[in-house]
């Protein structure tokens, strides 16, 4: 049989923020083989892709450690030569001072096909995230954009600066101040009175914008301690960034958030953080191993006796109607006259998704409320519980207490992730879904160490975070993710007042 041809698809991911990505460009990195992906593409895009996607990082981070060019390249090829699909994924847009059009000219060499898919270049992108037009029709006539990034040992004087009413600077940071000062001298319109801005990370969520003049930009990027990346724009378009402002101010703005559970669980919650504000930094610490052989006992002659099935987790309540749905080939009339218990909003939801509207979820998602909403006999029921191997034993010791006949189906086991993802700071909000994510985080003595904000989800994980941490811990109402969100968003305007009352 012969081998499929593969191909690369060179992908612009926009200025940062994973919403502004082509629909194509989405669509091709969801059902790629393989993604090759620089520092300044927003890891969102990346974490929650399938787990059949290989993922490959090369940094490409000014002045940071990365692959080089030529070692890109090759990785390039000889991924396409296996037949893969493969999406390089570039920052903005990947012929906007990205080098694609040097990778294209590799592939052409090696015979190997490309595409190219246009992406939103920072250039224009932050300045209209900072409300700055780069054009406007009395004041604005042209724009150019300019790489503010010299070779080695390459004089600023080498750097061709076209002439447009708006320059917009990539890269500028590390030479800003020759920049500045060849503008000046060079006259064309610009003085020191010039207006002009600095814009680091336009786009996405910790966005800064410091607006000032060629005269005094430089010395602002020091006293506000900016740093790449960033983008410079001089012009009088600059002056419209206070009146023309339209970003609102949202309940996460500022906070960088870390989410422990698994990806796979976290997509809506990513992107409920995202639009409140918050920088989302993906740290899953746990993941998910579905147990085989118990699920392959998942048929109807199983399930036939049980006048119960009781779910405790999502990930049970997902594994097990996969099973049953998929591979088991069967249908929901497997569940049929039975009654249907979810501990947990998300594990009622997930339920619904695949059909089953449960029959009953306690007041407050533990398993001591479980127990409370069924009856004080149970003699006669035949309860099923599909769970985690490793759980507490409370549910089943008080059902069999009360006369029921009891089989636990653990259908998964919870497992430390060794590839935890983004590293996380001090003055980071985290937010603990389970008591075994607050283990595996302090099994980590560098995590251990930081200064953190915690958000527990409810308070057996509080009881088990209290064990290792000795600060404030911000508990959600209920076991949802509305309700730590809650949580989350009380405990960002606690640690707000307490910040502006020690400034008064």
């Amino acid at each position: 049989m012969k081998k499929k041809d593969g191909i690369v698809y060179l992908v612009g991911a926009g200025p940062g923020d994973p919403e502004l990505i082509t629909v194509r460009g989405k669509r091709l990195l969801e059902t790629c083989d393989t993604v090759v992906y620089d520092a300044l593409v927003n890891e969102l895009l990346v974490v929650t892709l399938p787990d059949t996607v290989k993922r490959i990082f090369v940094g490409k981070r000014g002045g940071k450690p990365s692959a080089s060019q030529a070692e890109i390249n090759k990785i390039l090829v000889s991924e396409a030569r296996r037949g893969s699909s493969v999406v390089r994924l570039k920052g903005g847009d990947p012929l906007v001072f990205g080098r694609g059009s040097e990778e294209m000219e590799y592939l052409a060499s090696h015979k190997v096909r490309y595409e190219v898919v246009c992406g939103i270049t920072s250039a224009i992108a932050a300045p209209s995230f900072a409300a700055i037009p780069v054009t406007h029709r009395s004041v604005s006539r042209s724009f150019a954009v300019v790489t503010g990034h010299l070779r080695a040992g390459e004089s600023v004087d080498a750097l061709d600066i076209p002439v447009a009413d708006t320059l917009v600077f990539l890269m500028a940071m590390e030479n800003l101040p020759a920049i500045v000062e060849r503008l000046i001298a060079r006259g064309a319109g610009f003085s020191r009175r010039t207006p002009a801005a600095l814009i680091r990370n336009g786009s996405l969520p910790d966005e800064r914008s410091v607006i000032g003049t060629l005269g005094t930009i430089v010395r602002l990027r020091d006293r506000c301690a900016l740093t790449p990346p960033a983008i410079f724009i001089v012009g009088e378009t600059v002056r419209f960034a206070s009146q023309l402002k339209w970003r609102r101010r949202r309940t996460l703005d500022g906070c960088r958030v870390a989410v422990l559970r698994t990806t796979e669980q976290s997509a809506e919650l990513y992107d409920t953080l995202a639009k409140r504000g918050a920088t989302v930094v993906p740290c899953a610490i746990l993941r998910i191993v579905p147990r085989v052989s118990a699920l392959r006992r998942i048929t109807p002659s199983f399930l036939k006796k049980f006048t119960m099935v009781i779910f405790t987790s999502p990930n049970g309540a997902r594994l097990f109607m996969e099973r049953l749905l998929g591979e088991g080939g069967e249908d929901a009339r497997s569940l049929c006259g039975k009654r249907v218990v979810a501990l947990g909003g998300g594990t009622a939801a997930t339920l619904l998704g695949y059909g089953i509207r449960v029959d009953a979820v306690p007041e407050k998602f533990v398993a001591e409320k479980v127990c409370e909403i069924l009856p004080g006999d149970l003699s006669g029921e035949k309860i099923l519980i599909a769970r985690a191997a490793i759980a507490r034993e409370v549910l089943p010791q008080t059902l069999r207490e009360r006369g029921a006949d009891v089989t636990v189906l653990p259908v998964y086991d919870t497992k430390k992730n060794d590839a935890a993802g983004q590293a996380l700071a001090d003055g980071d909000y985290v937010l603990f879904t389970s008591s075994s994510t607050v283990e595996y985080f302090y099994d980590d003595p560098a995590r251990a160490r930081l200064h953190i904000i915690p958000c527990c989800i409810g308070d057996i994980t509080a009881a088990t975070l209290r064990k290792r941490f000795a600060g404030e811990i911000y508990v959600a109402q209920n076991a949802t993710m509305s309700s730590l969100v809650e949580a989350l968003e009380s405990a960002v305007r606690s640690i707000n007042r307490k910040a502006a009352g020690r400034r008064s």
